[in-house]
């Protein structure tokens, strides 16, 4: 298999560094029962068996998506339709694989040999993580690399080896009846470096590595020896009699030697370049007070590299943007698309800074009572944005209970109680405040004090007159907060609401 040169540079200069480089890492989410499926595969075998599972990363992800917003339709990664077939065939490029063309004739041989491996897969014990028995499956029910002599009508005019030429990608052909179970994500997925069975040398090192990913953040692990063996495709195990057959490493020594240490050191070299996230080291567990022979478990306590570390920083930032992203979406009735400028700007450190402000909104709602309560949140959240690029800054806030006024989009009337002349001298001290503060607010141009009401409350009410609904929405999202403190010092705690009349300034 056409191998990755490693990247000398990875090694650490600094968290700048290594972000740079993480931005350039492919993951790829597995189902664990599927990262479960044994079979002593080749490092070329767990290339193909990877590549099947990045074709399928749009399936899982929309999977993901449906079961965070509580959907109760379609909950596998096949539709029904698909299901009802015998069969679904997979396309593979070479380019996803990184194959050189050195190594055409190694991939053929590993497709080949493919269909004849054997494989099995854990069920369990309903409820529990204990695993009852294996279903023996032929997985791949058919591999094929095409080449121009599948061609219908072959033009025998090329002079390739063995007189074909390879069409660059890979077909796979799997069994409806294996998928559901294989690919079920009930059991949850694995999360893992996509290239790692590109950047091994070792061929068992890609499979422990993807063992050990479900309980990295947990530091260590003790499994069932026998049952670890049998992932591997190391035994086969008759559990019914208990009786262990084709045991390729019978001696626990033998099979340290041969399988668990050149794994770990290739592991923990490739950890210490930064090349993966995590490393390992393992001891034995007897039980029954003895202390030679095969172990009854191992226990595996598992290391963050660098990468690793900073990835799982990650994860828990990125878990909290997502939370805050909801939020917004469900109280505010927002869309993911009006909070994209949050996520394309996004840093780390802008993390905390943006829990504030988000705690703050529910303040400044009730301060400054929008008309439009969206629009004046994205507002805000536009210009904390946008203060965060350039000063980095933004002030403390607290929560406190929503409020919030309207918009009456009908026509004045004289019904309403005028303001007095005072009011209106008033106003007209607030609109020059505001226009010294921001003279390019060319909106208040175009707005008239045409109601003040202290008859219905302890408020008062404010009804302004605008043209259009547009210098509405300017008001009330880009300018609210400096016309609410203006309005405040001459009518405290008034509460605003418009009409739309373009006739009234003709």
């Amino acid at each position: 298999m056409g191998k990755k040169k490693k990247n000398e540079n990875l090694v650490m200069k600094g968290d700048n560094g290594l972000i740079a480089e993480l931005a350039e890492v492919k993951w790829v989410k597995q189902p664990v029962i599927y990262t479960l499926l044994s079979g002593d595969f080749s490092l070329m075998q767990m290339n193909i068996i990877i590549g099947i599972s990045n074709e399928l990363q749009d399936r899982i992800n929309d999977y993901l998506n449906r079961r965070k917003r509580g959907e109760k339709g379609q909950l596998s990664l096949f539709t029904q339709e698909e299901i009802d077939k015998e069969a679904i065939t997979f396309k593979i490029n070479f380019s996803s694989l990184n194959i050189r063309p050195d190594a055409y004739d190694e991939l053929d041989q590993a497709c080949k040999n493919l269909i004849g491996l054997n494989m099995s897969y854990p069920i369990y014990q309903e409820g529990t993580t204990k695993i009852k028995e294996r279903a023996y499956i032929n997985l791949f029910n058919r591999v094929v690399v095409p080449t121009n002599l599948d061609d219908v009508n072959n033009s025998k005019t090329y002079n390739y080896k063995n007189g074909k030429r390879r069409k660059g990608w890979i077909e796979i052909t799997m069994l409806t009846k294996n998928l559901s179970d294989v690919f079920d994500m009930s059991k949850g997925y694995v999360n893992h470096i996509a290239t790692i069975a590109q950047i091994c040398s070792k061929k068992r090192t890609p499979r422990i590595y993807i063992y050990l990913q479900r309980w990295k953040n947990y530091g260590s692990k003790t499994v069932n020896f026998l049952e670890f063996k049998e992932y591997l495709g190391l035994i086969t195990w008759d559990r019914k009699n208990d009786i262990i057959k084709d045991d390729v490493y019978p001696k626990y020594s033998v099979f340290c030697a041969n399988v668990l240490e050149p794994v770990r050191l290739e592991m923990k070299q490739l950890s210490e370049s930064n090349l993966i996230d995590i490393s390992f080291d393992y001891e034995p567990i007897y039980k029954n007070g003895r202390k030679r022979g095969n172990p009854d478990e191992m226990k595996f306590i598992i290391h963050l590299s660098s990468m690793g570390k900073m990835i799982t920083q990650k994860s828990k930032v990125n878990k909290e943007l997502s939370d805050i992203i909801e939020y917004l979406k469900k109280e505010y009735t927002i869309c993911d698309n009006d909070l994209s400028f949050i996520t394309e700007s996004f840093t780390d450190s802008m993390l905390p800074l943006l829990k504030q402000e988000v705690t703050a909104l529910k303040e400044k709602e009730l301060r400054y009572r929008p008309t439009n309560r969206t629009g004046y949140i994205l507002m805000c959240l536009k210009n904390f944005v946008e203060r965060f690029k350039s000063q980095h800054v933004v002030e403390d806030a607290v929560v406190i209970e929503e409020n919030k006024s309207e918009k009456d989009t009908n026509k004045v009337t004289d019904e309403l109680p005028k303001p007095t002349n005072e009011d209106l001298e008033n106003f007209s001290k607030v609109l020059e405040s505001i226009r010294t503060q921001v003279p390019d607010a060319m909106v208040f141009n175009f707005i008239k004090l045409y109601s003040v009401d202290r008859t219905t409350s302890n408020h008062v009410k404010l009804k302004f007159v605008v043209p259009t609904n547009f210098y509405c929405e300017e008001i009330e999202t880009k300018y609210l907060e400096v016309f609410r403190e203006k309005l405040f010092e001459y009518f405290p705690g008034c509460y605003v609401n418009y009409v739309i009349d373009g006739s009234f300034f003709k």
